[in-house]
């Protein structure tokens, strides 16, 4: 009796496994899309994850053969946006500018949530990445992280670092390269990354992890020293900043990352062929162009399947993280 179960079991997994993917094919409308299609960017128009959504859309939209509206919804760090996405309809025509920190830190940061941004989303596509540049005042005497560690270890208060505000990239970054490099830095919050940069230049506080595209002016003329890339690779924007690894810290970056999601439950057959065409939009080089002169770096070749695993993978270790930082929820 094992033996026979040991054979049919297989089988009819298999049988089950088909049975649901010929399901989900049979969900999408064949004509699809046969109207306009949506995208809920949550942040403020001209931000970067605005802009990535942008030159993504106008790719990809003569290939759909329909209208790709970016539509702004913002509000409660990008919740607002992100809600009306996941009460959607899960036909393909409203899709999400998802992005880090809202799809991975959320479940953390605030103690009611309308959304769960792993069981309520599915994700379609990455799009784009935007490392940050660990940056000081050209006045402060240290040019690497090792240097600005040990200059921290000779202040009794330790240093001061930027942000703009708890749950940011610039602030769990911050956090994390403490840890690494084994110094103490108080945060100081700020309205905005440029009125942040503009005392990092002036020497009110000491460092701050700005965008690449926001620092980058400021490094060229002299007014800020880049100590290092917080991403696995080097920015193309600034080749001669080491990365944090190639500084001598082996702790993974918090690098941010833009996405697109739709509401659970939208065709299978629907979600793959749009992640054909956000993968072949981002082998274009005028895209690959936009996207660098924004800041950002186009991302590399992931199934939906890895997207998602990405994102869920993300919500557990940042939310390890934010308890052994006693990161206060909202």
């Amino acid at each position: 009796m094992s033996t026979i179960l040991r054979r049919i079991v297989p089988f009819l997994v298999g049988v089950l496994s088909m049975s649901a993917a010929t399901a989900a094919l049979a969900q999408a409308d064949p004509s699809w899309p046969s109207r306009p299609i949506r995208v809920v960017t949550p942040f403020p128009t001209g931000g970067i994850n605005d802009v990535i959504a942008r030159i993504v859309a106008e790719h990809i939209a003569p290939r759909l053969g329909q209208p790709i509206v970016v539509e702004p919804r913002t509000g409660a760090g990008g919740n607002i946006g992100t809600d009306a996405v996941a009460k959607s309809a899960p036909d393909g025509y409203t899709w999400l500018a998802s992005s880090f920190p809202v799809m991975s830190l959320a479940p953390a940061l605030y103690a009611s949530l309308p959304f769960d941004p792993v069981a309520d989303f599915r994700a379609v596509a990455m799009t784009a990445s935007a490392p940050n540049l660990l940056v000081v005042s050209s006045q402060l005497p240290v040019s690497t992280v090792a240097e600005l560690a040990a200059y921290a270890r000779t202040k009794p208060q330790g240093l001061t670092y930027a942000s703009p505000g708890n749950g940011s990239s610039a602030h769990l970054g911050s956090e994390l390269l403490k840890r690494s490099a084994g110094f103490e830095a108080q945060q100081i919050v700020y309205r905005g990354a440029p009125p942040a940069l503009v005392d990092v230049m002036g020497g009110v506080v000491d460092f701050m992890l700005a965008s690449v595209s926001l620092a980058a002016p400021q490094i060229k003329a002299g007014k800020l020293k880049a100590l290092a890339v917080m991403d696995t690779q080097r920015s193309p924007l600034a080749p001669d900043v080491p990365t944090l690894s190639e500084a001598g810290y082996r702790e993974e970056p918090i690098v941010p990352w833009f996405a697109i999601h739709v509401p659970a439950g939208t065709p299978a057959a629907i979600v793959q062929r749009v992640n054909r065409e956000v993968e072949r939009a981002l082998k274009d080089p005028d895209v690959r162009e936009r996207l660098e002169k924004a800041g950002a770096k186009a991302a590399a070749p992931a199934s939906p399947e890895a997207v998602d695993a990405r994102a869920g993978d993300e919500v557990r270790k940042l939310g390890q993280f934010a308890r052994e930082i006693h990161l206060p929820k909202q």
